[in-house]
């Protein structure tokens, strides 16, 4: 007779010990692999942005502006510049501008054509003042919730999970890098935030993204600087790096002396992180349009100041990929710049016409 033999208990115990080996050995590689699948995804869609806006150039031989201020975020009667509702807000940024040329008609068609003329400024569309009108028919504008709820997949960065699923510190950015050039208005080179709170019904729902516009150094930048806190560098010396998508003021190709091949046009930024890791803002694409690359770039939950305090690092382009930032050039190609690279270079990188060609060696590319 035979005998069935079947397995101890010890043996099952070295066969079950050996799996869980095995699996802690792969787990490094498969998150290895989906962050590098996740990584050129970003790219992918940085370079579909780019694109998107080469073709918007050839349409109307200028490029879209980063953001553009509405009728409504401007004091009527020649009034000074000012905070209070509604003159702090509210915007469209380049990535709305940019819809039809990402295959997102459907979107951009939800958006009332006599608020959004191409060519001109446009309605506000995040609020009235008064009253609110959720669906864009009250005075002054109104929330085109419609319109800024829809998720756009390529806007958004796979290794991030900015959407409606978090709980903001303090809300979701509708206006992102405001530049005032000099003598227009009393804020002379002012750059500042708009924001919307992170609310049901209101902000909460709003459609996100990860990247933007390149504005230069400090955008479209004169003598003064003030958002009443911080230390910034003087503006003055980043009139020079101007880039291409600033406030109100469309960027032709022939401006772009420094050549489409050496000049920034989009990168990505996770918007910044309180010191327990709580997220700080996440960017509206409807209205979020440009950054500046002043404050450089930064590691996930960095803070320049040492202190804790995010009121730099949600300005800084940053990412969620290893050691690295991506951006989108101006003629479509795309690069990891190091988070450790040469900051002057990455300055003269974001301008368009500074005259100051890069080594990409001194980038990490």
């Amino acid at each position: 007779m035979f005998r069935r033999r079947g397995f101890t208990l010890i043996e099952l115990l070295v066969v079950i010990a050996i799996i869980a080996v095995l699996i802690g050995l792969l787990l490094p590689a498969v998150q290895k692999v989906r962050e590098a699948a996740a990584r050129m995804t970003c790219q992918n869609n940085l370079k579909q942005i780019a694109l998107a806006a080469a073709n918007y150039e050839s349409s109307y031989q200028k490029f879209p502006y980063g953001l553009n201020v509405s009728a409504q975020a401007v004091p009527p009667n020649g009034g000074t510049y000012t905070f209070p509702a509604p003159y702090a807000g509210s915007y469209v940024g380049v990535l709305t501008l940019l819809l039809p040329y990402m295959e997102q008609n459907n979107v951009y068609n939800l958006i009332p054509s006599t608020w959004f003329p191409l060519n001109t400024t446009v309605g506000a569309w995040a609020y009235s003042y008064p009253p609110f009108s959720s669906d864009g028919n009250g005075t002054g504008g109104g929330f085109i919730k419609y319109g800024a709820d829809s998720v756009i997949k390529p806007y958004l960065c796979p290794s991030d999970n900015a959407g409606g699923g978090n709980s903001l510190a303090n809300g979701i950015i509708d206006g992102m890098g405001i530049s005032i050039p000099p003598g227009s208005l009393t804020a002379s080179g002012h750059v500042y935030v708009d924001y919307v709170l992170d609310t049901p019904n209101f902000g909460h729902e709003l459609g996100r993204t990860n990247y933007v516009g390149v504005g230069g150094g400090w955008g479209i930048t004169g003598a003064n600087w003030g958002d009443g806190g911080g230390t910034p560098p003087a503006s003055a010396a980043y009139a020079p790096y101007a880039g291409i998508y600033v406030m109100n003021t469309p960027c032709t190709i022939g401006s772009i002396t420094d050549g489409t091949s050496n000049t920034a046009a989009f990168g990505e930024t996770l918007t910044g992180y309180h010191k327990n890791g709580q997220r700080d803002f996440e960017i509206a694409w409807m209205g979020a349009g440009w950054w500046y690359s002043g404050w450089g770039l930064a590691p996930i939950y960095a803070d320049p100041s040492g202190n804790g305090n995010s009121d730099y690092t949600f300005r800084q382009f940053s990412s969620k990929h290893t050691g690295i930032v991506n951006f989108a050039f101006a003629d479509g190609s795309v690069h990891s710049i190091s988070q450790a690279a040469d900051f002057t270079a990455f300055i003269a990188l974001s301008g368009k016409s500074d005259g100051k060609v890069i080594n990409g060696s001194s980038l990490g590319f």
